[in-house]
């Protein structure tokens, strides 16, 4: 079974090289039909013979984009007011995200807490395999704590692997 993130990266992948296939004829008479190439090359080629009135025509025209849209918002005369609610529309994606955070913590920490009682159980069984004459007792034991490690080395591999 294929991962939610993956099919819809598929899907983007798809839908992208549909769009392309689609949009690329297209704008690839626009260009013959406007000689776009040739423009670009022409263009490249007059900006790399004089780069300081190219760097200045780019400059200038940035600039003038900035002052008149400085100067068009500021002749509007109207100062909107922020849109609050759609702020206060986005608290609970916001609680979501945070309550997502701390379950991921919680899980964190407890696989964690996991993981070092299995360190400590398999010391303890080493210690206890060790032993060269073994009661019943310690054979029992030794099935238990050996019981014990294999549920958590499952739990483990269970939660690394939804």
């Amino acid at each position: 079974m294929k991962s939610f993130r993956k099919k819809i990266q598929e899907s983007r992948l798809k839908t992208h090289l549909l769009v392309r296939s689609w949009l690329q004829p297209k704008l690839g008479v626009i260009g013959t039909r406007y000689r776009l190439a040739a423009r670009i090359r022409l263009a490249n080629r007059c900006a790399a013979k004089h780069p300081k009135t190219t760097f200045a025509g780019v400059a200038g025209t940035l600039l003038l984009l900035l002052v008149s849209t400085v100067a068009i918002d500021s002749g509007n005369g109207k100062q909107s007011e922020p849109d609050v609610s759609s702020i206060a529309a986005m608290e609970p994606v916001f609680q979501g995200f945070r309550t997502i955070q701390a379950n991921k913590d919680i899980h964190r920490s407890v696989l964690t807490d996991m993981t070092v009682k299995g360190q400590l159980l398999r010391h303890e069984l080493d210690s206890m395999i060790a032993i060269p004459v073994k009661s019943r007792e310690d054979s029992l034991r030794i099935i238990l704590k050996y019981r014990q490690l294999e549920n958590i080395v499952k739990s483990i591999k269970n939660n690394d692997n939804p």
